[in-house]
């Protein structure tokens, strides 16, 4: 697996505390079979500002002696967004996953703030690809899934939590995340994790429930795939048109033509 959102540089937001917490929670993710982590601190949110890349990339690389590369890290960052995003990602305050054009941001827990559209465009127009963090977490898109689709529809990308799909984070995540993968509007799934005790870097149990839900192939898209085009800086593998419909026919049709089914779109 390619874990593209993951807090495990010490004291920099809410993930390790310091070096051993961070140490323990890599080898936690290599257990699990992570290969490779992207780094994600918080940036502009709240008191968590890491605006520095250098600052950020000299804890990248303490980190990667420390673990001795297994699993390799990657420097990448999670934006807490704001209008004036476009802004900030041209600014250089906000990195980019692993140096490529795929920007992770999240939003408030219980809230979308208006005309959310406009700065996603914007930052289209400017050449990156917006990937939302974790929207099965958000109470708005839980309830107004149409809203997540048609973000998706203009341009912007889903990562999901693992956590969601084992009940990790509450049964309506947990719904949302397994209906939204039936219904094209997944397309990576990473670990989110903060710490060993409570946030730790589970996925076994998460990969077990996509291949149930949909099938070993997409279950290796969504861990892997479309990962490994995030860091490689290549246009999504899986990049389907999102449904809101019930069933599995639409789903069908969409692994059938899995890889390549249609024109993909350059990040």
């Amino acid at each position: 697996m390619i874990d593209v959102h993951h807090h495990c540089l010490p004291g920099v937001d809410d993930g390790p505390r310091d070096w051993a917490e961070a140490a323990e929670l890599c080898a936690m993710a290599a257990e699990e079979g992570i290969e490779t982590i992207v780094a994600t601190p918080h940036v502009l949110r709240g008191r968590w500002k890491n605006t520095s890349r250098d600052e950020l990339r000299s804890l990248v690389d303490e980190l990667n002696e420390r673990t001795k590369g297994r699993p390799r890290i990657l420097l990448g960052s999670e934006y807490y967004f704001a209008h004036d995003a476009a802004d900030a990602v041209e600014s250089g305050a906000v990195t980019p996953l692993a140096g490529s054009r795929y920007v992770l941001i999240e939003f408030a827990a219980q809230a979308i703030p208006p005309l959310v559209d406009q700065p996603l465009y914007r930052m289209q127009l400017g050449g990156w690809t917006p990937i939302i963090a974790h929207p099965e977490r958000n109470l708005v898109f839980q309830h107004k899934p149409e809203l997540l689709a048609s973000l998706i529809r203009l341009g912007a990308r889903t990562q999901v939590t693992s956590g969601s799909l084992t009940g990790a984070f509450g049964p309506e995540a947990q719904k949302a995340a397994t209906d939204w993968i039936r219904n094209g509007l997944v397309h990576i799934i990473a670990t989110d994790a903060h710490n060993p005790k409570r946030r730790p870097p589970i996925v076994r149990e998460a990969i077990a429930a996509v291949a149930e839900i949909a099938g070993e192939a997409l279950a290796d898209v969504l861990f892997h795939r479309n990962p490994a085009a995030v860091i490689e800086g290549r246009p999504l593998e899986y990049d389907p048109e999102p449904t809101l419909s019930s069933g599995n026919k639409g789903l069908m049709e969409r692994l059938r033509g899995l890889f390549g089914y249609r024109e993909k779109r350059t990040p």
